[in-house]
């Protein structure tokens, strides 16, 4: 009597993982695809198996049960030997490899053990060579089923053989759950040939089936199942798996620039269903290897879409999308969203090789254009300049980390009431040997990215504090020098600590140290960032609130907020250099400033005319290009000795 409890416990098994599959929408890309086929395949040979012994339970039979006993016969060895051919397909889409039976003769060469058993099956109606049904003693292997087993072996070898190499594409979490279901699912088989009774094949191959799904396709984290494409950290692991492959693939990089205004507009559900729409109209234009084409969402803007080499049409993508915009889409259009794709076409691996290049591509790829173009081709721009120091800015950071390369230059801020220097601003520069001179509005929001400010940070403050020390202030008619701290330097416990360190290391009194945090810190100012804020005014720092303007500080926030100085964003004195509301504005500024006794700086004056507005709104201090650039240490102390004491002597 054969045990049925393994099958019994295997089909909902299998059903649970259908339903997960199809919950999460794990039903596009080619290794979804041929999962969920394992799953059915798996579930379709369970309830044949299952079927099987239960009627076998009732012999003799009649000559119906014999019908039906052999149907489920066929079924179970097809499906069951089909299933192992998939999932050897499932692991190379995996692992990318899928054109190593990309040939024609490849893959006639990978359907022969299939092929061999179809046609025993097939044979096995005329001569019972595999198996028989009998009226009396029900289901029997014939003499040809060891061929059967070998055909599946083939299979479940170099299936094996593929997995233990496949180490190298696979995390070691997923590596390891996939060779788990290959020993199950092959233990099983073999311990099922020498004793038919245990009927354990359907039960393992669930479980090795429910471990893939939890360690290896892990729908949290491969799936965006609410936009309906694979995720971000899919595309990566693909993406790292195609270089690894040498598979030959074009990427084209789908970013909508309005797409935060789009999901503020609609709301988050709504937004989500766009976005799916949008990738459905992708799926359904005219591919050529349309079961190749992989799509990928990256929140909150970008789709990536992977396809074959040989795909013709995504030169003209952006087109073809825009017409269906018009016809599928034309719902939104109604509703007066704009879709305005940007999109990047590389080709992999003869553009770029390396998956961080292509990363960074596909992040920065319009900003590297400013002609207003909608289309871009990677072969354009890899070898420009820009993109060759965003490619490679943490190895650019690193050096200067590791090479302190990170040099201070100060710019010098005026004092309106008597045209002297009285200040200045400390701003690092970046000067790479190999890339030269880096601008501090690539490298240090790069290095925020990066996790590599708070080394950078720490650089600045050394420099400043040896350069304060070294100098005497007084004689050079300076009262402070001003020095920017990052969010990331706020945040850290130590902060208070270090300062006080190189405070006594170079003997500098904190009244001449005066420290600038931006309007949006202090907008999300934490509870440690309020407590290290607080020690150091406790210390005597003083501190100025930079880039305001930008930001959504009200007037009541910033009078209870411990600040010395307000600095004033270039982009107000912008708006403010031709006469209308941008001037209006501005000078209210200066009038509520004052009101609240806090001192004004007004950075990024650039010209005589906007010099004179701000003289004439009684601003306290100016800063910007129209007094002095900023200058290296030795050039900024000639210029203070020169102007500061020129001014003493008038």
């Amino acid at each position: 009597m054969k045990v049925i409890y393994f099958d019994l416990c295997a089909i909902p098994l299998y059903l649970m993982i259908l339903i997960v599959c199809y919950s999460r929408r794990m039903t596009k890309g080619n290794a979804n695809r041929l999962f969920l086929t394992i799953n059915y395949l798996s579930l379709v040979s369970a309830v044949a198996d299952l079927g099987m012994v239960i009627l076998s339970r009732h012999l003799p039979f009649s000559e119906t049960e014999i019908i039906l006993e052999t149907a489920m016969a066929n079924i179970y060895l097809a499906a069951h030997n089909v299933t192992n051919a998939v999932l050897m397909l499932f692991l190379l889409s995996l692992t990318r490899m899928t054109s190593l039976i990309a040939k024609r003769r490849d893959k006639i060469l990978f359907s022969l053990p299939n092929i061999v058993i179809l046609i025993l099956l097939i044979q096995n109606a005329f001569t019972h060579t595999v198996f028989t049904v009998s009226a009396e003693s029900g289901y029997a292997r014939g003499v040809l089923m060891p061929v059967v087993y070998a055909m599946a072996a083939i299979y479940g070898v170099s299936g094996l053989a593929y997995c233990v190499y496949s180490r190298r594409f696979l995390p070691k979490n997923k590596w390891a759950a996939l060779l788990i279901m290959y020993l199950l699912v092959y233990g099983a088989v073999i311990i099922q040939f020498f004793y038919p009774k245990l009927l354990l094949e359907m039960f393992f191959g669930a479980l090795g089936a429910m471990g893939v799904m939890l360690s290896v396709m892990r729908p949290e984290e491969r799936m965006d199942s609410l936009a309906g494409m694979e995720s971000w950290n899919a595309y990566q692991d693909d993406l790292r798996n195609i270089l690894l492959s040498g598979e030959r693939v074009q990427i084209a990089v789908i970013r909508m620039p309005n797409s935060r205004e789009i999901g503020r507009y609609l709301g988050y559900h709504r937004y989500n269903t766009y976005i799916s729409d949008i990738a459905e109209a992708i799926r359904c234009l005219p591919w050529k290897h349309s079961r190749r084409i992989e799509l990928y969402f990256e929140r909150p803007e970008t789709i990536y879409l992977i396809a074959d080499e040989k795909e013709t049409g995504l030169e003209k993508l952006g087109e073809r999308l825009m017409e269906d915009y018009v016809g599928s889409l034309g719902k939104y259009t109604k509703m007066g969203i704009r879709f305005e794709p940007q999109i990047c076409l590389i080709r992999c691996p003869d553009d770029l090789q390396k998956a961080e290049d292509i990363i960074s591509l596909g992040h920065k790829f319009y900003q590297l254009d400013t002609s207003g173009q909608n289309l871009f081709r990677a072969e354009e721009i890899i070898h420009s300049h820009d993109f060759a120091v965003e490619a490679h800015m943490e190895e650019i950071l690193n050096r200067a980390i590791r090479e302190n390369r990170i040099e201070m230059v100060y710019q010098p801020i005026c004092q309106v009431a008597t045209g002297a220097y009285r200040s200045a601003e400390a701003l690092a520069r970046l000067n790479d040997p190999e890339y030269g001179e880096i601008p501090p509005a690539v490298f240090i929001p790069a290095a925020e990215t990066l996790g590599l400010i708070l080394p950078i940070g720490d650089a600045v403050l050394e420099q400043v504090f040896r350069f304060v020390g070294e100098h005497d202030l007084d004689a050079l008619g300076l009262q402070y020098i001003e020095i920017n701290l990052s969010v990331a330097q706020c945040m850290q416990s130590s902060l208070p600590a270090k300062i006080l360190g190189l405070q006594r290391k170079y003997d500098v009194d904190p009244k001449r140290i005066n420290l600038e945090i931006t309007e949006t810190t202090f907008e999300n100012i934490s509870e440690l960032m309020q407590e290290n804020v607080s020690e150091l005014i406790r210390m005597g720092y003083t501190f100025t609130l930079d880039d305001y303007g930008i930001g959504y500080s009200n007037i009541q926030r910033l009078n209870h907020l411990p600040l010395t100085l307000i600095k004033i964003d270039k982009s107000m004195l912008d708006e403010a250099s031709a006469e209308g509301s941008g001037r209006v504005i501005l000078e209210h500024t200066v009038h509520m400033m004052q009101s609240i006794d806090k001192k004004l700086v007004a950075e990024g004056a650039e010209t005589r005319d906007i010099v004179d507005v701000l003289k004439q709104m009684d601003c306290d201090y100016i800063q910007g290009f129209y007094f002095s650039r900023p200058l290296p240490p030795d050039a900024f102390v000639r210029f203070l000795e020169e102007h500061n004491s020129a001014l003493s002597r008038s």
